[in-house]
């Protein structure tokens, strides 16, 4: 292994960081109950304000992003963010903060390399979700695509090319 060429770059990395005590509010955004995380949470910050928002108490993931874009809409400086779940989960929600105005240093993700995430598809500019999985088959174009470990932050997503140059379409050509 070359430590020069080997090393994923783009790929992101959740750094077990600590929330900011100098904040003056926090906001959790879990994708499962979020219990721990949020007792854990709650016993570092003392008397700073905590929100918490969490998936199954909403009807759908677009349900959350709407009370998510609302809670948003209204924040001060000062309000820090954390994210907790997969990558098909922190990363759009990432996006969704950054659109609303949230610098980077007041977002914290915490995600798991397992469960979903998501895959955008050179040929056909759409993204999905996804396994771990070093293949898949893109359910848009039905190209067959090898995920790349490069990572776009903006799509949030992994960059998903033919895996197979010889044969770049679902159907065969003649």
């Amino acid at each position: 292994m070359n430590p020069f060429t080997d090393h994923p770059f783009s790929v992101p990395r959740y750094p077990s960081g600590q929330p900011s005590p100098k904040a003056r509010e926090h906001l959790l955004v879990t994708q499962d109950s979020g219990r721990e995380t949020l007792a854990a949470l709650a016993s570092t910050l003392g008397d700073t304000p905590l929100t918490h928002l969490a998936l199954p108490d909403f009807a759908s993931l677009a349900a959350l992003q709407l009370a998510l874009s609302a809670r948003l809409k209204d924040a001060r400086v000062g309000l820090r963010l954390e994210l907790r779940g997969d990558e098909a989960f922190v990363w759009p929600l990432h996006a969704l903060a950054r659109g609303a105005g949230l610098q980077g240093d007041e977002i914290l993700l915490g995600s798991s390399t397992e469960g979903t995430r998501r895959v955008f598809c050179v040929h056909c500019a759409t993204c999905q979700s996804a396994g771990t999985a070093a293949a898949l088959t893109c359910a848009h174009c039905g190209v067959v695509l090898e995920v790349r470990r490069h990572f776009s932050q903006r799509l949030g997503a992994y960059l998903g090319v033919c895996a197979d140059a010889d044969q770049p379409y679902r159907e065969t050509r003649p």
